[in-house]
């Protein structure tokens, strides 16, 4: 099983697919979020987001048209377009590998919890560290914990793994309790070689996140030694941290 976090960037374009497509596991849960958030006027939202004017003004109109006929509705792995997604590539996955991604590759999620790639979504921005507690009486990270973990142990006793493959940012993997999760959790890092240090890659670790994803789907990996022969995008296996289940990539 692996996870991922969501992209604020959208692509809201129309798109055919031939493809069966499915309902997000909490859509109840979803709904009441959008309902709370419906209510709110400009300058709440505003300074609940942090984000400008324009941006305000964009999600302040999704949330009105939430659940409306007019509103856009698209799988997540296809709405979803930032750097991560990028990485991914899912447009290029043949049914087959589509199919697998379903089973194996699930979206970390505010305003959903969890998703699967082709779970039919509305556009929205609403992070997992976004300081709800006025709202909703709980942070988001405490609203969705027990029904992820729940969900995720349900899926990985599905596919009978013993791994979950942790490609999420810190924000988002707090939303899972790792004391009642039945997995082994398995990080990842990428650092460079420049200047004779190890270096972060800055944002574009997001797009290594997404490349690994794509990785461990399209090859079927299903153990942490098949892993070791990621070689993308420059990067190459170069430790295992034990302690913290972390294996290290390089690009030199």
């Amino acid at each position: 099983m692996i996870i991922i976090s969501p992209a604020k960037n959208l692509n809201i374009l129309p798109e055919k697919l031939s493809i069966k497509l499915s309902e997000p596991f909490f859509i109840n849960d979803t709904n009441l979020l959008a309902s709370k958030l419906k209510k709110l006027q400009f300058d709440k939202l505003k300074n609940l987001m942090n984000i400008s004017d324009s941006l305000t003004e964009l999600n302040l109109q999704r949330f009105q048209d939430f659940n409306s006929n007019k509103n856009v509705c698209k799988p997540a792995a296809f709405l979803f377009s930032g750097d991560t997604f990028n990485g991914l590539s899912i447009r290029s996955f043949s049914k087959e590998i589509l199919f697998l991604a379903q089973k194996r590759l699930r979206i970390l999620s505010g305003l959903y919890g969890l998703l699967r790639p082709l779970d039919l979504i509305q556009p929205y921005r609403l992070e997992m560290g976004t300081k709800i507690e006025s709202i909703l009486g709980t942070s988001l990270h405490e609203f969705w914990k027990k029904k992820i973990t729940s969900r995720l142990n349900n899926d990985l006793s599905q596919l009978k793994t013993k791994y979950l493959f942790n490609l999420s940012s810190q924000e988002y993997f707090e939303s899972i309790d790792k004391k009642d999760l039945n997995a082994k959790i398995i990080n990842f890092d990428f650092k460079i070689f420049k200047e004779n240090k190890l270096k972060a890659p800055g944002m574009m670790i997001k797009k290594y996140r997404g490349i690994m994803a794509r990785f461990i789907i399209m090859n079927k990996i299903v153990d942490v030694d098949e892993l070791k022969t990621f070689n993308e995008a420059g990067f190459k296996f170069d430790s295992y941290d034990q302690f913290n289940n972390k294996l290290l990539f390089i690009s030199k």
